[in-house]
């Protein structure tokens, strides 16, 4: 029986984490999960794990403006909550906050660890905005056994843009794991059907996700309003998500452009919207993946997704859906309209394709990588 260690300052603030930990749990090995906290993020906080999960408050909201001094915090804490002679293996689930931690573990105790490179967090977030990591980020890189990535793109992404040395890029290649994010086992359970457009009705989209900036509901709803255009026949909106910046939703309300908001529904009451809808669009600024996609094509919904954030080249052009660019309007709408002229097919292929995202196969990936690199 494997002890492994998940550096997850992230854990109960997302299903997902939850969702491959039940499946980990079966595999030999014994789950430690170390979430770190500040205490402004209790708040955050979705549920109560089935797991155990430490959690101490460790710092401060004011602490991430110096990055040595929160690490040295958390750091110092792990070590007081966590039998670190028992640890054979760490897993950190981000590649700054959490990898630094275990690039400090291997250096002291020469325990080995995996990475996980989120999009968002830690390309967009810390390799872009804060130069002065950068060398850290490289390091963590460096010394991992293996550094799991969600998507091939997003790894080349890192290594074309951020990565200089040539050993380097070539050490993360050969430790390259793609292990993208699985979807709840509900959206298994409650496959949907293919999906046939009826011409004597509205065309139904749908977008899911907070209703804030980033999440670009204004180009959705310019889209919307070019596809009524071009088609000839009424396209109804429904965005659904918590809203999150009020002044954004009002921006959108001021466009006059029709949409219907729903804030908040379970997953019973979503996959019912989803049912009832053609098209799903959503063409976020940023998005380290967007489990909704895979969610939406388990009910036969073809999918746009925005050019080079986390879904990106999950698979071939017009296969489930197209990229957009996320601030065109019309490249949204005109890509929509080309989903419509082959929408039996890509219906189906949606419906056969998300099953690609099962936290069982993908759980299998990690264990492997857990039995084949621990000490």
């Amino acid at each position: 029986m494997k002890n492994i260690l998940h550096i997850n300052s992230n854990y109960l603030t997302s299903w997902l984490h939850e969702n491959v930990m039940d499946y980990l749990s079966q595999g030999n090995v014994t789950n430690h999960i170390y979430m770190p906290m500040k205490k402004e993020k209790k708040e955050d906080i979705l549920y109560d794990s089935k797991h155990q999960v430490h959690s101490p408050i460790v710092f401060n909201d004011v602490d991430k403006y110096i990055f040595t001094w929160k690490q040295r915090k958390i750091y110092n804490t792990l070590k007081q909550t966590i039998p670190l002679s028992d640890i054979q293996f760490v897993h950190a689930h981000t590649l700054f906050t959490d990898g630094n931690v275990a690039l400090k573990l291997y250096e002291e105790y020469g325990i080995p660890y995996a990475v996980t490179v989120r999009s968002f967090t830690d390309v967009e977030g810390f390799f872009h905005k804060r130069i002065n990591l950068r060398a850290r980020g490289r390091k963590i890189l460096k010394q991992a056994s293996k550094i799991i990535f969600l998507s091939d793109h997003s790894k080349e992404n890192l290594i074309d843009t951020y990565i200089k040395d040539t050993q380097l890029k070539e050490s993360i290649r050969q430790k390259a794991v793609l292990v993208p994010n699985g979807i709840d086992d509900f959206w298994f359970e409650n496959e949907g059907q293919p999906k046939k457009l009826d011409a004597t009705k509205p065309l139904r989209i749908i977008t899911v996700g907070q209703i804030r900036k980033r999440k670009n509901q204004d180009v959705t709803l310019l889209a919307a309003s070019l596809i009524e255009k071009t088609i000839k026949r009424p396209v109804e909106l429904t965005m659904v998500g918590k809203v999150i910046e009020k002044s954004y939703l009002e921006k959108l309300e001021a466009t006059g452009i029709p949409f219907k908001l729903i804030e908040y529904i379970p997953k019973e009451k979503l996959i019912e919207e989803y049912r009832e809808h053609d098209l799903f669009i959503l063409p976020s600024r940023y998005e380290t993946f967007g489990l909704v996609y895979p969610e939406a094509m388990s009910q036969g919904l073809p999918v746009l997704y925005s050019k080079g954030q986390g879904f990106y080249k999950q698979f071939e052009e017009g296969s489930v859906g197209y990229a957009v660019d996320s601030n065109d309007p019309k490249d949204v709408a005109d890509k929509a309209v080309k989903i419509l002229s082959h929408y039996d097919a890509i219906s189906e292929q949606a419906l056969s394709a998300y099953k690609k995202f099962n936290w069982k196969e993908l759980s299998e990936k990690l264990l492997t990588i857990y039995e084949n690199e621990s000490r």
